[in-house]
């Protein structure tokens, strides 16, 4: 019995580019180094994510910064929509998913159990954080905390 086997085809591969298994160090190393921003080893998803953020920086500095948050009003979601269809700016869906970004970074986090004023779009105080507020904050960093240290292998927002 004869069997007819179809030609297998096969690719030729370098052996230069093979995969080494990098050191304690230099493991912590490419941590650090991911954590900071516009860092060559991004994903394309911190990437996108990051493009998003710029969307605020740039079309509302007064309200949004990724160093030194501070408590956003509340209602800013509505005030940003009601500003982009004023401006003729394209994408809502885009800027909404930004904003949840921005507030639930840790830093963001850590600006809202402080307590405190919260600022409007313009940069202005407009109302309080509430204690109720700043206890879910405090909250949700501690959720935060313990999940990272559960799974060990990302750095916080700081």
């Amino acid at each position: 019995m004869n069997k007819h086997q179809r030609p297998v085809l096969s690719l030729k591969r370098s052996t230069t580019g093979a995969l080494v298994k990098p050191s304690a160090n230099t493991a912590s190393t490419e941590k650090t180094a991911h954590s900071g921003a516009g860092v060559a080893t991004d994903t394309k998803r911190s990437r996108h994510n990051r493009r998003k953020l710029e969307l605020l920086l740039t079309h509302w500095p007064a309200a949004f910064s990724l160093d030194a948050p501070r408590p956003l009003a509340i209602g800013t979601a509505e005030l940003i929509a009601a500003d982009m269809c004023a401006r003729g700016i394209t994408g809502a869906g885009k800027i909404r998913a930004a904003v949840a970004m921005y507030t639930r970074r840790a830093t963001y986090l850590k600006a809202l159990a402080a307590g405190g004023s919260r600022y409007n779009l313009a940069g202005e105080p407009e109302g309080e954080v509430t204690p109720e507020q700043q206890r879910l904050a405090r909250e949700n960093l501690s959720t935060m905390n313990g999940k990272i240290t559960a799974g060990g292998d990302h750095a916080p927002d700081a």
